[in-house]
């Protein structure tokens, strides 16, 4: 009885099969139905060559580009006097540098000049003091562990302290190249907004040398000191190369 109808069923499937064959508009529409698929199939495969592939092997292929900076500075000082193992913080607010619209800040120069920079360390009248300085680390914005900062100086010949505070990610102020497939690209790590904010602190303590033995003209209990601060903007512009 199971082969019977197993038997039937194989001659229904024949039966259909050829049912479906036999017709002229069955076979057409079946027929347009494999030209679609493939024809759909087709414009896919152009369509990716087309873009996507193309986009890729440009991506692989970049353009080489040179990046160069205009860059501005702006400054602001400040002159106080400090007494003997007085410590003193400045601070400087970015908003008062008049930094030009559209530029960003890419590095800090600070200095530290006493009043007797001037004059000579030899002479037995002027007596050097010890000045310290440091560039305090806080909520401003900046490149606290990159390793071309100097935030700290100190100095007892009365010369002045330069330190230095980088700002913005990868700038130096120096031209640059970047492999990027095009302009927007190439210039888009250096439109990077928030860079440079908030305040920038330094703290100056002072201790003064005198010389006993020359009498109360040598008795200097205090110093003029004067801090400058330069802040070094900039805009980028890309050209190709070659």
């Amino acid at each position: 009885m199971s082969n019977e109808n197993e038997n039937n069923a194989d001659g229904d499937l024949k039966n259909a099969l050829f049912s479906l064959y036999s017709h002229k508009e069955s076979n057409i529409a079946f027929a347009v139905f494999v030209t679609l698929v493939l024809l759909f199939g087709a414009l896919q495969s152009l369509d990716w060559k087309e873009n996507y592939y193309q986009q890729a092997v440009d991506a692989k292929t970049a353009d080489d580009w040179r990046v160069m900076f205009d860059i501005t500075t702006s400054s602001q000082e400040q002159t106080e006097v400090w007494q003997d193992e007085e410590t003193k913080i400045i601070e400087f607010d970015m908003n008062d540098f008049g930094i030009p619209e559209g530029d960003y800040v890419g590095a800090i120069y600070v200095s530290i000049t006493p009043k007797d920079s001037d004059a000579s360390a030899v002479d037995p009248l002027v007596q050097c003091d010890a000045i310290s300085s440091d560039i305090e680390k806080n909520d401003f914005t900046a490149q606290w562990d990159h390793d071309a900062n100097n935030l700290s100086g100190q100095d007892s010949s009365c010369e002045t302290i330069e330190m230095y505070l980088q700002v913005y990610p990868g700038y130096s102020g120096g031209e640059q190249t970047s492999d990027a497939p095009n302009e927007y690209q190439a210039l888009m790590p250096w439109t990077l907004a928030g860079w440079g904010d908030g305040t920038l602190a330094i703290k100056v303590e002072l201790d003064v040398n005198s010389v006993d033995q020359l009498g109360p003209v040598s008795q200097d209990q205090d110093e003029e000191i004067t801090v400058v601060v330069n802040v070094e903007t900039f805009t980028a512009t890309v050209e190709m190369i070659g």
